[in-house]
């Protein structure tokens, strides 16, 4: 045998058994921690994409909320509180013709001397709350004010027609008397919107969410539903009880002092992720408006958001 003979079978040898050994080891070690990065980064992108999830819903439900209230007690040309003819409140009966059906009560479309209402832990309209019934201690906001944008007259809509000195309200879609066309006077859409929560939304039983009775054509009164999974509505109004135009005191709604202006709203939102993550429990106790909820010690991420909103209208 040559010297290229025994050169070529040199080369040709395999691996020992305890290289092959080491060799599956490493690559056993390598895998391993391929996988363990794999499902940490799956772990975390499910917690963030949660999270994320939580936020935007945040964002929609007060997106849809702060704009309405800060635009309460707006009545086009007659600004502040002026006096609004054709208004019911608990001395004076609904006006007729102004009738409203599936009405919430006789108040609800028409007592627009109160541009912000609210009740504290309780749902107290005459209409029925969606679903099972409204989510047990979570609050009631109502806003009344007229629509941003100049309508066309309309019959069988609440409107608003006002001039620099008055305001009234009206249904058949003719311009009350004592008017005259723009730009000397304006006509609007009466808006009325009153936010709760249910026990229940569209996504399915046992699914709380929060919901919007609103004043449509008709008129009439319907129930919409704004963002699903949120667990608890809280508010508290401020209140001006100093004639500055500023808020002195945060108050439940139903402890509002007499002769107080309502100048701003605060309120708590708290949200539940939509699907459980076995990787997480909320142990957090939950401390706002007066409340304390949890630790309720389940698999759901929850996200407590709040604001403040003031009025631009309420001040003169």
């Amino acid at each position: 045998m040559n010297s290229t003979q025994t050169e070529i079978r040199r080369l040709q040898k395999g691996v020992t058994l305890i290289e092959l050994m080491v060799a599956m080891l490493i690559g056993s070690i390598l895998l391993i921690g391929a996988v363990t990065v794999f499902s940490d980064s799956r772990a975390t992108f499910r917690t963030s994409d949660i999270i994320a999830r939580l936020q935007e819903n945040a964002r929609f439900a007060l997106d849809t909320i702060e704009p309405d209230i800060r635009q309460a007690a707006y009545w086009g040309l007659a600004n502040g509180y002026t006096l609004i003819e054709g208004t019911a409140n608990a001395d004076n009966p609904v006006p007729a013709g102004m009738d409203v059906t599936g009405d919430c009560g006789q108040n609800f479309a028409l007592d627009l001397n109160n541009a912000v209402q609210g009740s504290d832990n309780a749902f107290d309209y005459a209409c029925a709350a969606y679903g099972a019934g409204t989510v047990a201690n979570s609050d009631v906001i109502t806003v009344r004010h007229a629509s941003r944008a100049i309508a066309a007259l309309e019959n069988g809509r609440l409107q608003i027609q006002s001039d620099r000195e008055k305001v009234r309200v009206f249904v058949d879609g003719t311009m009350p008397p004592g008017f005259v066309v723009a730009p000397e006077s304006q006509t609007h859409n009466l808006v009325v919107n009153s936010y709760y929560l249910s026990q229940d939304s569209v996504l399915g039983a046992g699914v709380p969410s929060l919901r919007r009775k609103r004043l449509a054509p008709g008129p009439s009164v319907i129930d919409e539903e704004i963002i699903p999974q949120v667990q608890d509505f809280q508010a508290q109004l401020g209140a001006d009880t100093t004639g500055d135009g500023a808020a002195n005191m945060y108050v439940h709604p139903d402890n509002l002092p007499a002769g107080a202006v309502v100048v701003a709203v605060r309120v708590w939102l708290l949200f539940r992720a939509d699907q459980l993550d076995a990787s997480y429990t909320d142990a957090r106790t939950y401390r706002y408006a007066g409340e304390v909820l949890g630790p309720f010690n389940d698999n759901f991420h929850r996200l407590l958001v709040s604001k403040t909103i003031q009025l631009r209208n309420t001040r003169f």
